[in-house]
């Protein structure tokens, strides 16, 4: 069941379930109608639990939207669903329920700390002492005479590139290259401060469940066996770590559905490719 409303085009994006699937939508293509109706058609029309659903886009409020719409569409039509049970929302937010439901196999304890941008440059700020003491770390940071906020920010951004292109420490300690080496340094450094500090910050959320996933084969597996279907939302500005996570999760339902338009890629400065 699905809107009257739908184009040929939309309809043949709405029905085409099984399989991998490219949509390209410009502006004003009615992209976000499509989706919701897609969803509509795989709750309604292939009985798709909600636990099976896994649903993905960029912002907050554009994830908000799309279950505000799903709600809507299916209290038109007296479909009742449990949206909540739906992997639904950013990237981010998908990966730290997926963190949080299987917390006992993280370095996470009860009540870690979840940092944004402003805080993990705190962090690193209070803790900067510890990097100045690796050599040549300049490559890194930066000259003595820049301040240590500014330094510290020069390191969150190199940290944050680590974790978003999902780069491996080992890989990096053993590089040509000396600057590449301290960066790793840097690296296996913070990692072991974060998990004093019992602590997340927004990048590491996607890093921590990736190695969930390779480290946990038995999550992995019950992942797999329960996601039959993905649809992501602005495909065009996925990084290299979410396209790992997400060909990790699709691997035995390879049921994926990707919206998007290179012309509209808005986190290449954040490696989106």
């Amino acid at each position: 069941m699905f809107s009257s409303n739908a184009n040929p085009n939309q309809i043949d994006a709405i029905t085409t379930t099984e399989g991998p699937l490219l949509i390209i939508a410009g502006p004003g293509s009615g992209k976000t109608f499509t989706l919701v109706e897609r969803i509509v058609y795989l709750i309604t029309k292939k009985n798709t639990p909600p636990e099976s659903l896994f649903v993905a886009t960029f912002t907050d409020k554009a994830a908000q939207e799309l279950i505000t719409r799903i709600s809507t569409r299916l209290v038109e039509i007296g479909s009742r669903f449990n949206l909540n049970e739906m992997y639904i929302g950013t990237f981010h937010s998908i990966c730290l329920r997926i963190l949080e439901e299987n917390r006992e196999f993280t370095r996470l304890k009860r009540n870690f700390t979840m940092m944004d941008q402003f805080d993990q440059n705190y962090f690193l700020f209070q803790r900067l002492n510890e990097y100045l003491e690796i050599p040549n770390i300049e490559a890194v940071i930066g000259q003595r005479y820049i301040g240590y906020w500014r330094r510290a920010q020069n390191l969150l951004k190199w940290l944050n590139t680590v974790s978003e292109e999902a780069l491996e420490v080992t890989d990096l300690l053993a590089a040509e290259h000396e600057s590449i080496r301290v960066l790793g340094e840097c690296y296996d450094l913070y990692q072991k401060q974060l998990e004093e500090a019992n602590a997340l910050d927004f990048s590491t959320i996607q890093y921590e469940a990736l190695n969930l996933l390779r480290n946990n084969p038995e999550i992995l597996q019950s992942l797999q066996e329960k996601i039959s279907y993905f649809m992501v939302d602005e495909y065009q500005d996925t990084n290299t770590i979410q396209e790992l996570i997400l060909m990790l999760l699709a691997g035995k339902h390879p049921n994926l559905c990707v919206v998007g338009d290179d012309d509209q890629g808005l986190y290449r400065f954040r490696g989106a490719t």
